[in-house]
């Protein structure tokens, strides 16, 4: 499907492209045409010259105007087509798109130590989003952890938006053109929690007078009534203009908070209108919808407006449209006052409006990511169930993916023992990265799975501080008592891999041993990876609650060999001392 839209949009670009070149050379042979007929009426003085000037002037201001236009669609279709071919890309195993590095937290309870974000991550393979808004909202839904009835109505907007291609590919198309940063975003926040400075009623009488008393003295100029009037004229187009000059200094300081967002909310208006004109059938994206509304009017006609003002405010700063248009009607101080009457109305509702675009975009791309790969599962929901048949992970390509079945709705605990490279860090997180993906509604692969929304506690890449002092162990420690501290408030499921590497043997296998006890005394869900197979010996005092499960190695013909496959039991085969006498190490 990629391939076959990649291909229409390149047609439409050919006619489009065509049709820019015939406007393009069309205006420059209009305004040279209409500048001759101007030399001619000048040269010869004769007005019908200036008349042909005059039309011509007014044809080329069209063709400017449709140029424009084309010029639109040429950028549209130009990401559009882009969108279909880094989708093909991406398939074929390039992953370009952001990796949103810029939200790693070593101190998050687990979006860290599964590597959600940066090269090569959840994240990466995700992430469709064109806006910062599109991009957090994305991140936030990857690292919270929602009710029941928020995964089940995500799910239901996932699988429809997934069937939406056409609407998620424009919506993406548009966000994309938008292409705002943090910084404009936050311009927009920003500007709707200032309070803007409203001119003086006596000041606002003078900017109905004045305009009034021009247009009298016009009049009397124009029908000759007294020639005191032409002198009244330019008196009042004169005090016209020192009186906005007053009012720019507001003008100014409210184009200074904006920050250009004028741009962006053309854009995000046009998003809006996008999403409100749509058809959808789930509960949330409904919701959402419903949302979109203030006064009978939708949120499209909101921002657009909002937008317009401050474009028309922006022209403050070209000094024809100035002299012209505030000399005569003080035209950019009721631009003005119709922007301070829309923030009365509607400043608490726009950044609302904006954080619904957000989470589109984070919907749509984990559509994106259901849509190419429709034979992944979305899990069922059940209190304190845990299940996942033929689990595997999604950032392994499919003919490399191993997948293995897990269980803890029976026994809870697992202890999960291995030789060095037998697969057990990778299946901690191939677990782990799946109840992500299914807290945020998105589908994942499996045979069939159930998932229950328990709040997720993980250590596995712990690093130590050297700015704070603090030692590995020590930071080992301190995760650990964040874990247990939380598993006391509530219930929680953990994955941790070889916990207390720095400390030894002696201390680590009595510490891990205890650690084990304590949370399972604390009824938590989860597994732990080590290497130490006396810890094993502990699931003999749970045996209705723990069990031990294992990834073997075998030597063949003195070489290693690894299915990856999950067994019942405990590891029996090691391999360190194999690899490091085949390495001449020892």
């Amino acid at each position: 499907m990629y391939a076959t839209i990649s291909q229409k949009q390149t047609e439409i670009l050919k006619k489009l492209s065509n049709k820019n070149n015939i406007l393009s050379y069309s205006r420059i042979m209009l305004l040279l045409v209409a500048i001759y007929f101007l030399y001619l009426m000048m040269y010869e003085k004769n007005h019908l010259y200036g008349f042909v000037a005059l039309a011509l002037i007014i044809v080329f201001i069209i063709v400017v105007n449709i140029y424009l236009k084309v010029q639109s669609k040429i950028a549209y279709h130009k990401t559009l087509k882009q969108i279909n071919t880094d989708e093909i890309s991406f398939l074929e195993g390039n992953h370009q798109f952001n990796n949103g590095v810029e939200y790693q937290n070593p101190q998050h309870a687990f979006s860290y130590d599964l590597d959600l974000f940066g090269s090569n991550s959840i994240f990466q393979f995700t992430n469709r989003t064109g806006t910062f808004l599109g991009k957090d909202a994305l991140a936030k839904s990857l690292q919270e952890i929602p009710t029941e009835a928020s995964i089940l109505k995500k799910q239901e907007a996932v699988k429809e938006l997934s069937q939406k291609l056409n609407f998620r590919q424009h919506f993406q198309t548009l966000s994309l053109l938008a292409g705002t940063t943090e910084k404009e975003d936050l311009a927009i926040k920003n500007w709707t929690e200032t309070i803007s400075e409203k001119p003086k009623a006596f000041m606002q009488f003078f900017t109905v007078l004045i305009p009034i008393l021009l247009l009298i003295s016009i009049a009397g100029s124009v029908f000759n009534w007294h020639p005191v009037f032409s002198k009244l004229t330019v008196f009042f187009f004169t005090l016209n203009l020192l009186l906005i000059g007053y009012f720019s200094q507001h003008i100014l300081k409210e184009i200074g908070k904006s920050d250009r967002i004028a741009n962006s909310l053309q854009q995000y208006s046009k998003m809006l209108h996008a999403f409100e004109t749509e058809k959808f059938q789930s509960v949330y994206l409904n919701d959402l919808q419903s949302k979109m509304q203030s006064n009978q009017k939708t949120a499209y006609q909101i921002v657009t407006n909002l937008a317009n003002c401050f474009e028309k405010l922006n022209t403050i700063a070209n000094l024809f449209v100035f002299i012209a248009l505030n000399g005569t009607f003080q035209y950019h101080f009721w631009v003005y006052k119709k922007l301070l009457k829309w923030k009365d109305n509607h400043q608490l509702e726009l950044w609302h409006f904006m954080q619904i675009i957000g989470e589109v975009e984070a919907l749509n791309s984990l559509a994106n990511f259901a849509y190419n790969n429709p034979e992944y599962q979305y899990p069922t929901i059940a209190s304190n169930q845990i299940m996942m048949e033929d689990l595997g992970h999604p950032l392994i390509s499919k003919d490399k993916r191993v997948r293995n079945t897990i269980d803890f709705s029976q026994k809870r605990f697992v202890i999960l023992t291995g030789s060095n490279m037998s697969g057990k860090s990778t299946f901690l997180r191939t677990v782990g990265i799946n109840l992500v993906l299914s807290y945020a509604g998105a589908p994942i692969d499996t045979k069939q799975a159930v998932v229950y929304p328990l709040p997720l506690w993980v250590s596995m890449r712990l690093t130590d501080s050297l700015s704070d002092s603090e030692s590995f162990f020590f930071a080992e420690v301190k995760r650990l008592k964040q874990i247990v501290t939380e598993a006391e408030k509530q219930p929680i499921f953990v994955l941790l891999d070889e916990i207390l590497k720095g400390t030894n043997s002696d201390d680590k296998k009595t510490g891990t041993v205890g650690v084990i006890e304590k949370l399972h005394n604390l009824n938590v869900t989860g597994m732990i990876a080590t290497h130490d197979l006396e810890v094993c010996k502990t699931t003999d005092n749970h045996l209705e609650t723990m069990e031990n499960k294992c990834f073997e190695v075998e030597i063949i013909n003195n070489e290693l060999h690894f299915d990856y496959k999950l067994k019942e039991g405990i590891c029996q085969n090691k391999n360190a001392t194999f690899i490091m006498k085949k390495m001449e190490i020892i």
